[in-house]
């Protein structure tokens, strides 16, 4: 009995002991867990501005100095000096065989074209207006003879009238409603002549295209002339656009007098339907009345008509003045315009006049510089430096206007060349300002020129001119520029942007609460950066901006590992 207590006692103690030591592990459990916990520092995500610094190294190099050309081919007899050499003003760098090129040849051709060209343009062009003025005249005279025509109907018909006094009552009448008839017939015939509204609008139709037509011409002409005119284009170009725009802007005010006038015609032919009506019931009335006095007095009818028609028609005699009077005022404008059409020429015939005596005054001084150049045998250094660069060899025939060698001096200064991706180009303009970094003293760089980088498709190459003391070819040049400083929503540190494979990405630090306290998770983001600098990055992601980003850990992490602070 005593053992079976024994016994008992110990198993019982036992599971005390258990109990304790698992209640002990229990509330240990966090402390021994963050002891393997890899620790982090974190901080907060922000907006702010961020001006984003490109920076590069590349070597110090000569600009590219003076370039040695020749106007016309040559061939090289002797090269006088080598690659890195120094020269002077005056000395030999190439002696040329005796002249072989053909451009002299070329020139002087050339020269004799423009010549002759020139001396075309200084005969001019005749301007006569003889025959216009002859065709006035006679068009003056026909005018005159109609309106002496239409002035004796006056006298003719007072006889007429002399004759019908001595009528009875029905004469006057029968002679008062045939006048009226004549007069009616006359108007009807005029305005019926009149009415055609349809073809009157067709004909203004027609016209109104047309002048849209020039119009839009005359825009396309003015638009290439300001476009070539801002370009700072070719002078004879900018004459000729200048020119075609007068022409045109003729050819349009034209075009507008005779839409005008077949509007004014169309009107007319409208109003004259309500008048042929008016004109058609007035006839009928007077036809029958006519007809009632006819009855009575058929003699006399007979006699007054047949002394009517030894008399003109006042309405026809008007009509032919009306004629003769717009053949004359027509022959008169179209010799107004004529002659202004022709002092537009004149003007342009001076212009071009001038223009050809400028390009034979510049082909004779191009003769003259290659004749001169011809008899040279010697190409002599027109600016002290070294020798960067020869492109030809002994009987090489250079071609004109082509390099033959270039000579750089340090007074020139120095450009430095750094390969960036196509986004950063996109954020620097040419003359922007830069530093040189692995510098002291005053060094002077900026952006001379961006261009594409032929040896790595999808990159850039800004040139930077650099200036300044201690600086020798070949130098070593770090160089850092200030892109355009914006302000951005989400701001980290750069530290905190990882990448992998996937991409790039930041990772938060989350709390979760457990029974036992709060677990901090490393939750990843995937960005996209907007810009940095040396301290921060702008990112694009789907955080508020208020969370806390890690940027230091004690070890790698895994995004959704369990992490501790850093106390």
């Amino acid at each position: 009995m005593e053992k079976l207590r024994n016994r008992k006692e110990w198993i019982k103690n036992a599971i005390i002991i258990f109990l304790i030591v698992m209640l002990i592990l229990t509330f240990c459990s966090d402390s021994i867990m963050n002891m393997y916990l890899p620790e982090v520092s974190t901080e907060a995500v922000t907006s702010g501005k961020i001006q984003e610094s490109i920076r590069g190294t590349g070597a110090a190099e000569l600009s590219k100095g003076y370039q040695v050309k020749l106007k016309e081919s040559r061939t090289i007899k002797q090269i006088n000096v080598k690659v890195g050499q120094a020269v002077k003003v005056g000395d030999v760098l190439f002696t040329l065989e005796p002249s072989d090129g053909t451009e002299l040849d070329t020139a002087k051709s050339t020269y004799v074209e423009l010549q002759a060209e020139y001396q075309k343009k200084l005969l001019g062009t005749d301007y006569s207006y003889d025959k216009e003025k002859l065709a006035i005249k006679n068009a003056k005279d026909d005018y005159d003879k109609a309106v002496e025509s239409l002035n004796g109907i006056d006298s003719k018909n007072a006889a007429i009238a002399k004759k019908q006094r001595k009528l009875a009552k029905y004469d006057a009448k029968i002679t008062k409603y045939e006048n009226n008839i004549i007069a009616y017939d006359a108007e009807i015939a005029d305005l019926s002549a009149k009415t055609d509204v349809a073809t009157l609008q067709a004909d203004l139709t027609a016209k109104q295209r047309t002048l849209t037509t020039l119009k839009n011409e005359l825009t396309d002409i003015e638009a290439d002339l300001a476009a070539l005119q801002a370009q700072g284009g070719d002078q004879a170009a900018i004459v000729e656009l200048q020119r075609q725009k007068r022409d045109k802007g003729v050819e349009v005010t034209n075009a507008q007098n005779d839409v005008t006038f077949a509007e004014n015609e169309v009107k007319k032919a409208n109003d004259n339907i309500k008048l042929l009506d008016t004109a058609k019931s007035n006839k009928e009335k007077a036809n029958n009345n006519l007809n009632n006095y006819k009855v009575k007095q058929a003699t006399l009818t007979t006699e007054i008509e047949t002394l009517k028609a030894s008399v003109p028609q006042k309405s026809e005699a008007e009509a032919l003045v009306a004629e003769k009077e717009n053949t004359w005022n027509t022959l008169v404008l179209e010799y107004e315009s004529k002659k202004r059409e022709d002092n537009h020429t004149q003007e342009t015939e001076k212009i071009e006049l001038n223009a050809a005596k400028q390009k034979l005054i510049a082909q004779k001084k191009l003769v003259e510089d290659l004749m001169a150049d011809s008899v040279k045998t010697e190409i002599k250094a027109e600016q002290e430096g070294q020798v960067a660069n020869i492109a030809v060899a002994p009987g090489d025939i250079s071609q004109p206007e082509t390099p033959l060698a270039v000579i750089a001096s340090d007074k020139d200064g120095f450009e430095v060349k750094v390969s960036v991706t196509k986004e950063q180009a996109a954020k620097v303009k040419t003359g922007q300002t830069a530093n040189v970094e692995n510098f002291w003293g005053d060094v002077k760089a900026a952006v001379a020129s961006i261009s594409a980088d032929a040896e790595n498709p999808g990159s850039s190459v800004i040139t930077f001119a650099v200036s300044g003391e201690n600086i020798n070819e070949g130098d070593s040049l770090s160089i850092s520029i200030g892109g355009e400083s914006k302000m951005y929503d989400l701001v980290v540190p750069r530290s905190s942007v990882f990448e992998d494979n996937n991409g790039k990405f930041v990772l938060t630090l989350d709390s979760k609460n457990t029974p036992l306290g709060n677990r901090y998770i490393a939750t990843r983001h995937d960005v996209e950066v907007l810009a940095q600098n040396d301290t921060s990055a702008a990112i694009s992601t789907d955080l508020n901006g208020y969370e806390y980003v890690i940027v230091a850990a004690s070890e790698a992490i895994t995004p959704g590992e369990q992490v501790k602070l850093k106390e």
